[in-house]
């Protein structure tokens, strides 16, 4: 019997609105097809039962039959990580920022950027978006009214028109650089959508997260500017070359591979094997 299973519903609420599965359902099915390790993965999908709330108690109940002996691991995307519940030793990959290992918050829709990819970049720098946290407040007044900033704020929801999803694909695709300053969680889907436009993303950061950090150089990927020194960032800007933003591009294709969901669950699995104990939530 599978004591998880009622906790794999969908809630019918997807975010953001254009991505076609969270994370946490497609690596429940990569572990259908890779069984190998099915005994020490939690298999719980902790974003959808955050959004709907639903029954703590049994959720808590269900995990509190695992044994205790082992190492457990598991995914989540929510960017408070997982809550309501006391997990036995596991190891978090989470991708909003909370949890054990770090891990892209991308999605898959693989049509939607695909035919604007290559679309010539005539803005300088853009961001487009709701302001969710002081980080994102404090780069858009810095850099609102420069030369050929776009800068376009709204109030956050859960539901995006197709005008504004256009309207937002269309400027980052223009973009030279996109801005994606953390927002409610530590990191932001922007950094992945700027690089699959080829927009050079700058990460505006406080605490930061990134995944991968022993697999890959950031700073040959994007621009990282922690918010104290976003002062310096419109002439930090204009000081990277044509060659430099191509040689970031160029890099981010020759890694492209472990930002997809396929790349993402085999980093998982050979991650378990190698994390050590200070990465194991008790």
């Amino acid at each position: 019997m599978d004591i998880f299973s009622e906790f794999r519903k969908d809630s019918g609420i997807i975010y953001p609105p254009f991505s076609e599965m969270y994370f946490e359902k497609y690596f429940y099915n990569y572990m259908l097809a890779h069984p190998d390790n099915t005994d020490i993965y939690i298999p719980i999908f902790w974003t959808e039962n955050q959004i709907s709330n639903w029954n703590k108690t049994r959720r808590q109940n269900a995990v509190n039959t695992l044994d205790k002996t082992k190492t457990y691991f598991t995914v989540v995307q929510h960017d408070d990580g997982i809550t309501g519940t006391k997990l036995p030793k596991t190891i978090v990959f989470g991708m909003g920022g909370v949890g054990s290992v770090p891990l892209p918050l991308t999605y898959t829709n693989p049509s939607l950027f695909q035919k604007v990819r290559d679309t010539p970049k005539t803005i300088f720098c853009s961001f487009t978006g709701s302001i969710t946290h002081p980080c994102r407040a404090a780069v858009c007044e810095q850099l609102r009214n420069r030369p050929n900033v776009v800068i376009n704020t709204h109030i956050w929801s859960n539901h995006i028109s197709d005008d504004k999803q256009k309207s937002f694909i269309d400027i980052m695709s223009r973009s030279r650089f996109s801005l994606a300053p953390r927002g409610y969680g530590k990191t932001s889907f922007r950094m992945y959508e700027a690089l699959e436009l080829k927009s050079v993303p700058v990460y505006v950061y406080d605490d930061p997260w990134l995944p991968y950090t022993e697999l890959i150089d950031w700073n040959k990927m994007a621009v990282l500017v922690h918010v104290n020194d976003i002062h310096t960032l419109y002439e930090r800007l204009l000081r990277i070359t044509d060659d430099e933003v191509a040689s970031m591009l160029d890099y981010y294709e020759q890694h492209r591979h472990l930002f997809s969901y396929d790349g993402m669950c085999e980093y998982i699995l050979n991650k378990v094997k190698t994390v050590d104990e200070t990465q194991i939530t008790s």
